[in-house]
């Protein structure tokens, strides 16, 4: 080392431990604690997501599938093939089904009640596509197609003023009762149909001659008539359409809430007149949720199955008492544009446009309802008044017609 490194050393070296100090972070004087304000605990949302969104409504067709018993779509080719007949013109087939739907869902609320295989809420579409058919002397009436026999048998009454084998409440909760006995007797819900076709006495002659079925994937293998084993194949094509609507190009209708059926208690006896008021139903949509009744004239003792927006008013109380009215012929008609100015029950409002009718909805009605009464499909009416959904409000006017 040189002289002047010798020399400039001893001053270097406290210059750079005092740049090394340099890098130390200096201590932070302590600052008195804040004072700080106490917060109001707040509830975990994530302990409580229920109240945070509305639950999805259940899908009811995968309800209904789950409670489904009978062989699927491919027990025989026959199933298949009415499945396909049935869908042939898949529009014409969802409006059938939507048009129904409030009564397939009412009928499966009965079976799952009973433990009863939810097929059978497809029945009626088989009998009488779920229509309040009338029946005459000796035949069978009702959507459910009772015998005046069998009436009997589940203590329904058949008067010629009243009939409960068209009383829908009545007439499903016996047949839903009937079903679960068939079964207890017989092991085989395929079996049950074939009962309540054929009878159930005739049944259990020919199992005790032949003895029970066999194949339990497909038809059961005993002895019945051609027209009992084709009932039994349209029951199981309707669920095959219900299990897999996709492979029939058809789209099952999505339930509406304010369509379900509910039945209300009447507290005291009155007439039908009054009823319709009350729920503020037309005369002939209360008769058709209601059909036991043959006449205007009947008076309601007991209870009433009304659709949910019917329901909710009915039980707000009756209205204001009015004069009770001579028993109608028919409710007033909407009228066509340039029609007659007077007014009526229906209140029809005229329009310029020619060839259009135009309907004034009213309190406790639906687009279901309408759409039933006046004989065309709910999508429809959403097509023709380019509604996004069924709900409809007292007082909204709607065109029952295409426009030209």
């Amino acid at each position: 080392m040189n002289v002047l490194n010798r020399r400039l050393l001893p001053a270097l070296i406290p210059l750079f431990l005092t740049a090394c100090a340099g890098n130390v972070p200096k201590p932070v004087p302590q600052q008195p604690a804040a004072t700080v304000a106490p917060v109001e605990p707040v509830e975990d949302v994530a302990m409580a997501p229920k109240l945070l969104r509305p639950a999805q409504p259940a899908d009811f067709w995968s309800d209904m599938r789950e409670s489904f018993a009978l062989p699927g779509c491919d027990a025989d080719p026959k199933v298949l093939a009415w499945a396909r007949t049935y869908t042939k013109s898949p529009n014409r087939f969802e409006q059938n089904v939507n048009e129904v739907l409030p009564l397939i869902v009412y009928a499966h609320k009965s079976a799952t009640k009973h433990s009863v295989a939810g097929e059978f809420a497809l029945l009626p579409w088989v009998e009488s596509q779920y229509r309040h058919v009338p029946g005459a002397k000796n035949r069978p009436a009702g959507m459910w197609q009772i015998m005046p026999q069998t009436a009997r048998t589940l203590g329904l009454r058949v008067e010629k003023n009243y009939d409960e084998r068209l009383d829908i409440t009545k007439s499903t909760e016996s047949v839903m009762n009937m079903m679960r006995r068939y079964y207890d007797d017989l092991g085989d819900w395929r079996l049950v149909d074939v009962a309540y076709n054929a009878g159930e006495f005739g049944l259990k002659k020919k199992l005790d001659k032949h003895g029970g079925p066999t194949n339990d994937d497909g038809l059961p293998d005993v002895p019945m008539k051609p027209v009992t084993r084709e009932h039994l194949v349209k029951l199981m094509a309707m669920a095959c359409i219900v299990r897999d609507p996709a492979r029939f190009n058809v789209s099952l209708p999505r339930r509406d809430t304010e369509n379900t059926l509910q039945v209300v208690q009447v507290s005291s006896p009155q007439s039908l007149a009054q009823a319709a008021k009350q729920s503020g139903l037309s005369m002939n949509d209360l008769r058709d949720f209601n059909p036991a009744y043959r006449t205007t004239r009947g008076t309601v003792s007991s209870s009433l199955l009304l659709p949910k927006s019917a329901a909710d008013q009915y039980k707000l109380g009756p209205v204001d008492a009015v004069a009770e009215a001579p028993e109608p012929v028919a409710d007033a008609k909407p009228t066509v544009a340039k029609a007659s100015k007077k007014s009526s029950k229906k209140k029809a409002i005229a329009n310029d446009e020619p060839q259009i009718v135009f309907y004034k909805v009213n309190t406790g009605e639906s687009l279901w309802s309408i759409a039933r009464h006046h004989q065309v499909s709910v999508e429809q009416l959403m097509k023709w008044n380019d509604l996004q959904t069924q709900a409809v409000k007292p007082g909204q006017v709607l065109k029952l017609t295409a426009a030209r």
